[in-house]
């Protein structure tokens, strides 16, 4: 059995962001729709204390590449969407 593992990091600036609390409410959402919608293992990693700044980490599973791929390309449509959070570096790696 051949198990395939991906990661997707996202590095977002969130510009109207006037409070950590502001911010916070922005990734809240976007983190709880993309597990709603995508089903998928998603967290903020990274700048949790810096005001207009976040990382979120995506992982995928799957038995077959082409799948994770669809999977893949679906999430970072999602997550890229939100006028309020400018993604402005996404990297990718299989694990």
């Amino acid at each position: 059995m051949t198990v395939h593992v991906g990661l997707m990091l996202l590095t977002f600036e969130i510009a109207s962001a006037m409070s950590l609390k502001d911010k916070r409410r922005v990734m809240k959402g976007l983190l709880e729709r993309a597990r709603r919608e995508l089903r998928v293992s998603i967290a903020e990693v990274g700048f949790q204390n810096r005001m207009r700044s976040a990382t979120i980490a995506v992982t995928f599973v799957g038995s077959a590449r082409a799948a994770i791929d669809r999977a893949r390309s679906r999430a970072e449509r999602l997550l890229t969407s939100d006028p309020r959070a400018n993604a402005v570096e996404i990297t990718w790696e299989w694990l």
